[in-house]
Parts: C-alpha cells; structure tokens; sequence
C-alpha cells in the first residue's frame, strides 16, 4: 500500500497543489478511507526529503500559515516511471488471474 498511496499523491500533486487536508480529502473521494493525517504527513515528509514534491508556507484566513506541496520535475519523473511499473505490473498480474480463472472453469491452464 505504501508504494501505491505515493504513487497517488504524486499524480494528485502533479493535477494540482494540495496541503494536507486536500490530500486526505482527494484520497478519500478517490475509495482510499483509512489514508488518514497519520499516513499522509509522514509520506509527504518522506517525498519531500526524497525531493519529489517541494512545500511553500501559504497564509491561512484562520490559523497558522498551511504547507502547500506540489510535485517538481523530478516527482514528475518518478511518477511517470511508477505509472509504467504499475502499469506493467497490474497487465501481469491480470494476465496470471485470467489464466486461474480459464484454468479453474476447464478451459486451459496457468
């Protein structure tokens, strides 16, 4: 799930600058639940020390300043290199469901 949830992050980053709290909320609308404040501060510390995504304190109407992250070029890169590995990965793994499933109803084998 780690992998996964970086991998979307970036691509929610790469459409538009989130902070946080608009992090969750895509992440949420997007069917994953449980990515909570707990998960996403440390994964985008972690991008960020990686430098994958960059911050930028923004004054808030009510409260302290807010960290705005968005992915630089190279989150973009990575991004675009996890999409080609998932993309891959999941044809594969589809491909060895099918041939369960075929062998499974009699008409082949894995």
């Amino acid at each position: 799930m780690r992998g996964v949830l970086d991998m979307c992050v970036l691509a929610i980053l790469d459409v538009a600058p989130q902070h946080a709290y608009g992090l969750v909320q895509r992440l949420n609308e997007h069917g994953f639940p449980n990515a909570g404040y707990g998960t996403i501060y440390p994964l985008v510390t972690r991008l960020g020390k990686q430098g994958l995504v960059d911050q930028q304190a923004e004054a808030s109407p009510t409260g302290p300043a807010r960290k705005v992250l968005r992915t630089n070029a190279a989150g973009r890169a990575a991004l675009d290199a996890w999409v080609s590995q998932w993309e891959q990965i999941t044809s594969h793994t589809k491909a060895v469901l099918t041939a369960r499933q075929l062998a499974r109803n009699g008409d082949g084998e894995v």
